[in-house]
């Protein structure tokens, strides 16, 4: 049952959706229940149920036909509408669009950029992964992830597979991501950005910088990705403070 929270019904009822669309719940090409079983499912109106269909399809994940109903779109149509991030499992379902070639799994010395991000100037040593991340095929970004030396030592090489990291992290190493911390610029790719991209040295890239903390505040891994330019998804806040005078709007002053 949705509740009459900060988000609108329709909202909350596109988030249920999309992530069972792109969590695979549904192959593509499949029928998605009618406005009327969905209705009576979540316990909201079939205009609220049509709102959520008319977002899914604008983000090319369902198409409908008049008299049949509305059905998946392949795979190959979701990557030309950006999707919205709302929190780390949206994330995660995107990261399991795309698969990440590991180039290098290595120690190398603490530098004082890392060790300010993951808050660990007691170690002298941390892990490093280099690698591409692939979309359809397509390199998306390249990326260097950094593990302070007690976790990273935690995870065998061999055991590691092109899925999203932090799931096998959390297995492999017993850590529990709990919260990330965004920041967002652009750059011109260096010599080894542009190789593992294929694109011209000095190119305009999208560089995302992740801090990940377990449920103790610790950071537990620091991510550095420089995209392609022409990626893009859509990032939703929300306010969680309400000024007083527009929670009660019905009382006089």
């Amino acid at each position: 049952m949705l509740t009459r929270d900060l988000f609108s019904l329709h909202d909350q009822l596109t988030n249920i959706l999309r992530t069972q669309i792109l969590s695979g719940e549904w192959a593509p090409g499949a029928k998605i229940p009618t406005e009327e079983e969905l209705a009576r499912k979540y316990g909201v109106s079939r205009l609220t149920v049509r709102k959520a269909k008319e977002k899914l399809s604008a983000e090319g994940l369902i198409r409908s036909i008049q008299g049949s109903g509305s059905f998946l779109t392949g795979r190959e149509r979701w990557k030309l509408n950006p999707f919205t991030i709302e929190s780390i499992d949206d994330i995660l379902t995107l990261g399991k669009e795309m698969a990440f070639k590991i180039h290098e799994f290595r120690v190398v010395p603490n530098s004082k950029e890392i060790s300010q991000k993951l808050k660990n100037n007691q170690d002298r040593f941390i892990f490093q992964i280099m690698g591409v991340r692939y979309f359809q095929g397509h390199p998306l970004s390249s990326a260097l992830y950094y593990l302070p030396f007690d976790l990273g030592s935690r995870i065998p090489m061999g055991l590691l597979n092109e899925s999203p990291f932090i799931p096998q992290f959390e297995k492999l190493a017993g850590i529990q991501v709990a919260e990330g911390v965004q920041a967002i610029y652009s750059n011109r790719a260096t010599r080894t950005v542009a190789g593992h991209l294929g694109i011209r040295q000095g190119s305009p890239i999208l560089v995302i910088e992740t801090l990940y903390f377990d449920s103790h505040g610790r950071p537990i891994e620091f991510v550095k990705a420089w995209y392609r330019e022409e990626f893009h998804y859509n990032i939703r806040v929300t306010r969680t403070k309400i000024p007083a005078a527009f929670q009660n709007p019905g009382r006089g002053n």
